[in-house]
């Protein structure tokens, strides 16, 4: 029987890879763009930073208000949130590592003569095929498949795989909460001290002119009366002095507001102000609270040592999936394809197989695996100790600062209270002759600073009971579950 050659559909075939061809090399057509500041000058502070919207209000913002602003605000604590979610949503898909892999494959092929061969006779039984029928090789043909495998092995590890991205996730929301208590101490600590800033800065124009004023009125008299000359040069001497103290105080607190609108993230050259709140008159119940008792309460609620507890458990999940790994690959897979060759008999068939394999050399490192896993887990608890130790130090240390400091600020206001009254005192005199007005504008300078000392060390203990509750794992406004928090399965619903 002789059979007519047919002419496959290759033309069509080789169009196709043409097109798939010309994409893949489309990438040779991009080009690095080199930023300068020729082509960056359409960039602006709403451009580059479009989560930095106005404040709502144009009143002053106290505490809650500047917390408020800048958990919903502030950009890292926004990219750690987003990354959560993302975490959080692929720890939510079940069931997809139950998916077979699947891959497409298509290619063609071509020879300059045809491939011709002696064959055999098939015997055919079903009395279906033609009769002399042999096989034979188009010149050109094409070949595709479609081929879908599961990994056995790996579906039954898919509850391992499913733990770890529960437990992942559990992680980075406790990582979330770290930086939300971190936060919020930077936002304690800039918040007062751009107080004390605010304070100070309303004296600040007053200051320099009264201290001018002196300095001037001294020099007159010296001028005028020699005998009294020097007394005059170490008196100026003795305000200059003063006057460089307070600035180098003042100046310290100069970074506290732009440091506070970063944290807060609003616009470039947002003019806001602050409430001044005064502390109560104790310490409450952080205060009263022995160091022992503080250390449990942190050993219960710091976020590190929930991370470490859950890196823990993903090491003892490791271990357990690598014993697993030391059974047999076992893979299964089932294919559509499709021949263009014009002698093949059946062009669309379908396929399927089964492929067992097995490394027998890892039988013999079971107990090496076995081994590894128990270091791996005595490194981690060894991690944990140093951490506890560690927490247990902050403790003990942020406990006794905010003592020291809770006293310091005592000492500051009782100054305080003690130069207003020379001040006032020494004002009656100067009012009525009885001192020179030089002596009075030193006062003033000393009371400036002693004010802006009592503001500073009131800042420092808002900033000591803030990294406190953060010592011990309680700040409040970080301690509410997000829902992204709430919404991460359980393992044991996975």
């Amino acid at each position: 029987m002789t059979i007519e050659q047919k002419n496959p559909p290759f033309k069509k075939a080789l169009m196709i890879f043409g097109v798939i061809g010309t994409l893949a090399m489309g990438g040779c057509s991009t080009t690095a763009v080199k930023y300068d500041a020729s082509n960056v000058s359409g960039f602006t502070d709403s451009t580059l930073r479009p989560q930095a919207v106005p404040l709502a209000t144009d009143a002053p913002l106290n505490i809650d208000d500047v917390r408020t602003r800048t958990l919903a605000h502030n950009s890292e604590y926004s990219r750690a949130q987003t990354q959560l979610m993302e975490t959080v949503r692929k720890a939510g898909i079940r069931g997809k590592d139950f998916f077979p892999q699947a891959y497409a494959n298509s290619y063609g092929t071509w020879r300059n003569n045809a491939s011709a061969s002696i064959g055999k006779k098939v015997d055919d039984t079903s009395r279906t095929m033609p009769k002399d029928f042999y096989t034979a090789q188009d010149q050109a043909a094409a070949r595709s498949n479609l081929t879908t495998s599961w990994d056995l092995l790996e579906i039954g590890l898919s509850g391992f795989k499913a733990n770890r991205r529960t437990i992942n996730a559990y992680s980075q929301s406790e990582q979330n909460q770290y930086q939300c208590n971190k936060m919020m101490v930077d936002v304690e600590n800039a918040y007062w001290r751009a107080v004390a800033f605010e304070q100070a800065e309303k004296k600040s124009t007053w200051l320099k002119n009264r201290v001018a004023y002196a300095l001037d009125l001294s020099q007159q008299r010296a001028d005028q009366n020699p005998d009294t000359k020097l007394q005059e040069l170490m008196f100026q001497r003795e305000l200059i002095d003063i006057n460089r103290w307070y600035q180098s105080l003042y100046r310290s607190l100069l970074s506290a507001k732009p440091e506070l609108a970063r944290l807060m993230n609003v616009p470039a050259g947002t003019n806001f102000a602050l409430e001044s709140t005064r502390l109560p008159s104790n310490l409450g119940e952080l205060g009263e609270k022995n160091a022992l008792d503080l250390i449990t309460t942190a050993y219960q609620n710091r976020p590190e040592i929930r991370q470490a507890l859950y890196q823990s458990d993903l090491t003892k999940l490791k271990n357990e999936e690598d014993l697993w790994r030391h059974l047999p690959a076992m893979r299964f897979f089932l294919g559509a394809n499709h021949n263009t060759n014009s002698f093949v008999l059946n062009q669309d068939f379908a396929s399927a197989g089964l492929n067992l394999s097995w490394d027998i050399l890892r039988l013999g490192q079971i107990g090496e695996t076995k081994r590894n896993g128990k270091l791996a887990l005595a490194e981690q608890r060894r991690q944990t100790e140093i951490l506890a130790s560690a927490i247990m130090a902050q403790v003990i240390i942020a406990r006794e600062q905010m003592h020291k400091l809770d006293y310091d600020l005592t000492l500051a206001w009782k100054a305080l209270s003690v130069q207003g009254e020379i001040t006032d005192d020494l004002y009656k005199d100067a009012q009525s002759g009885a001192k020179p007005e030089t002596y009075l504008v030193k006062e003033e300078l000393m009371r400036e600073l002693s004010f802006i000392r009592e503001q500073m060390a009131r800042a420092e203990l808002h900033t000591a009971k803030a990294r406190l509750e953060q010592s011990i794992g309680i700040v409040p406004i970080c301690q509410a579950p997000t829902h992204l928090q709430a919404s991460v399965p359980s393992p044991s619903a996975l």
